[in-house]
């Protein structure tokens, strides 16, 4: 069997070929994947640090608590999530043209909103010593709930892409389970998030794959003001 050690690598990596394949892809959506790859690469890093107290604590190659596998991961599934449900569904964004001032403000204006939510869940996280998990989803949902009441025409996108990012999770976990078999075991801290699991997965690894691309999936339009068009119009 293959050292755990790797598990967390292979997964990371198979995440990166998804990744590789919708890049290659659709070159119209190069720019969305990479922005919102780059973002939560970065983000994936600093949600590590708390994951690890309460949540998981994988074994990385390098035999540190936070490793490359960390910002590989958080790269591949930030730019998959972003553009599962346009390239499956065949969409395209059309986003407004603006003017440069008009779009240096939006681009402050979301970035100030992410800070700001952030921020407040991280006063709730010290005070509270909430558990990782549902801070996570606290802040999804959040997300979710703020992007969908401001564009509801987001409604399906978001949907689509939480099921794509769940039904990948489930694959992915399978392939990998077939070659480190019982790194659940190994890695997860059920003694704070629960025992239930589904096809060998735990739940709430479901739970945050559906919300993770729920909240990404959509996130980049609402950013940017883009409307989803069929590709062939």
């Amino acid at each position: 069997m293959i050292d755990y050690k790797y598990t967390y690598l292979i997964g990371s990596l198979i995440a990166l070929i998804v990744w590789t394949f919708f890049f290659t892809y659709r070159k119209d959506t190069r720019r969305e994947m990479l922005t919102l790859s780059l973002l939560f690469g970065i983000v994936g890093i600093f949600a590590e640090y708390l994951y690890i107290q309460d949540w998981w604590r994988p074994l990385t190659i390098t035999g540190t608590a936070i490793g490359i596998e960390d910002f590989l991961f958080g790269f591949s599934v930030g730019g998959v999530f972003a553009v599962a449900y346009e390239e499956i569904f065949k969409k395209r964004l059309k986003i407004k043209k603006k003017t440069k001032k008009q779009n240096i403000k939006r681009d402050i204006q979301f970035i100030f909103s992410i800070i700001l939510i952030l921020f407040i869940f991280a006063i709730i996280y010290l005070i509270s010593g909430i558990n990782s998990f549902v801070l996570t989803i606290l802040i999804f949902l959040t997300g979710i709930f703020i992007i969908l009441i401001k564009r509801k025409d987001l409604i399906k996108d978001s949907l689509f892409s939480g099921l794509i990012a769940l039904g990948l999770s489930v694959v992915v976990y399978q392939i990998i389970y077939a070659i480190t078999p019982g790194f659940f075991d190994e890695f997860w801290l059920y003694e704070n998030i629960g025992r239930i699991t589904l096809l060998k997965i735990p739940l709430e690894e479901l739970v945050w794959f559906f919300l993770a691309g729920a909240f990404i999936g959509p996130l980049y339009e609402y950013w940017k003001g883009a409307e989803l068009k069929d590709i062939n119009k």
